[in-house]
């Protein structure tokens, strides 16, 4: 559960700095470059997150409901910081490392 929590954050920063600094260096400065190299990053920070998701969904470290939770979550801005909190959460409850 780990990884999937480690995997929630870097979808959330690369989020973040897709949203917060490379569409705006993009719109406002005409640096079109800045979301070539950020956008492709924070694609892969998000296929290893949906891969952790299943992975743990199979392990049946989580349910339906929450790996469902965890992607919608994956689609709002700071909703990755959410899901690894609710993750840190749900880890100590059950006793998971």
């Amino acid at each position: 559960m780990t990884g999937l929590r480690r995997a929630a954050i870097a979808e959330a920063l690369t989020l973040l700095a897709l949203f917060g600094l490379a569409m705006p260096l993009k719109h406002v400065m005409g640096m079109p470059m800045a979301v070539s190299i950020v956008g492709p990053i924070h694609g892969l920070a998000f296929m290893v997150f949906v891969w952790f998701v299943i992975r743990s969904w199979a392990e049946e470290l989580i349910n339906a409901k929450g790996a469902f939770r965890l992607i919608v979550g994956a689609f709002i801005p700071m909703g990755g910081f959410i899901n690894e909190r609710w993750l840190r959460r749900q880890q100590t409850e059950s006793g998971y490392q």
